[in-house]
């Protein structure tokens, strides 16, 4: 089909599509039965399907989505801002977890909430590594900490080096100071040479400890595994990523050993207006 077919029955000619894409790439004029194309626009759409979602008539269909492949937005889902300040400002980086696992299934269910992120010129660059074995989470944890044990030697007089050994004295001492004690970890991973990779990962991850609360589940960032999986071979080799593809930021998942019941306050809002 070409890039995108409007059924001329259903259309109102109301210009939503034309307003909605990102790129300027539907157009409507007088003489137009029905939005059609600009030139050139097969080339520069990256399939974004505001075209199609913003339709009120399901008339627009686009190469890459048409309305009945589109999730319908259902009202009586919709959630009162003060249930989203709650998830927001009540969600907690949780570093105490019981052993329980959580069931792969409902990590797939978080994963596809987070993949609906948005990244730029939907690129969609984020791929997803779910260590589901505590016993590989627990081996990852050490391998952080020989390449933390690596870098202490290696950079002696290191600003850092005196918090890289106290995180090496505890592991020592028996604490888990990589995965907190989570069963899981989630890794989202992309390609190096896409440069929206980086931003679109923490967009993505954010969205899955988001979902994660939703769930009544705990998460964590973990960025000793970010920060050692660019200079420790030993933990490279062991995730196995894709050729050219990076870690873009790791979170442990589990099932919190206790919930919170208050929202500690943060610093005043600081903001300029222009």
């Amino acid at each position: 089909m070409s890039l995108f077919v409007v059924e001329e029955a259903k259309c109102h000619r109301c210009g939503l599509c034309v307003c909605a894409c990102p790129a300027g790439l539907v157009r409507l004029d007088d003489a137009d039965a029905v939005p059609r194309p600009v030139d050139g626009a097969d080339e520069a759409c990256f399939h974004c399907g505001h075209c199609v979602a913003v339709c009120p008539e399901e008339a627009f269909a686009h190469r890459s989505a048409t309305p009945e492949q589109c999730l319908p937005i259902r009202d009586e889902w919709r959630i009162a801002p003060q249930q989203v300040g709650q998830l927001m400002r009540g969600r907690r980086s949780v570093r105490n977890y019981e052993a329980r696992p959580v069931a792969r299934e409902t990590i797939s269910e978080l994963l596809d909430i987070a993949r609906f992120a948005p990244s730029g010129c939907n690129t969609q660059p984020v791929h997803w590594l779910v260590i589901h074995d505590p016993a590989q989470v627990r081996w990852i944890s050490a391998l952080v900490v020989d390449g933390l044990r690596h870098t202490i030697e290696q950079n002696p007089d290191s600003p850092v080096r005196e918090v890289l050994a106290r995180l090496v004295q505890a592991w020592d001492d028996g604490a888990d100071v990589v995965a907190r004690g989570a069963p899981h970890l989630v890794i989202a991973h992309g390609p190096q040479a896409n440069p929206m990779a980086p931003h679109a990962g923490i967009i993505a991850q954010t969205y899955l400890e988001l979902a994660a609360s939703a769930f009544g589940l705990g998460a964590c960032w973990v960025g000793l595994i970010d920060m050692t999986a660019k200079t420790w071979p030993s933990l490279r080799q062991f995730l196995a990523l894709p050729e050219g593809h990076v870690v873009l930021g790791t979170m442990a998942v589990g099932h919190p050993k206790f919930p919170y019941a208050r929202i500690p306050p943060r610093q005043a809002l600081r903001v300029m207006w222009r």
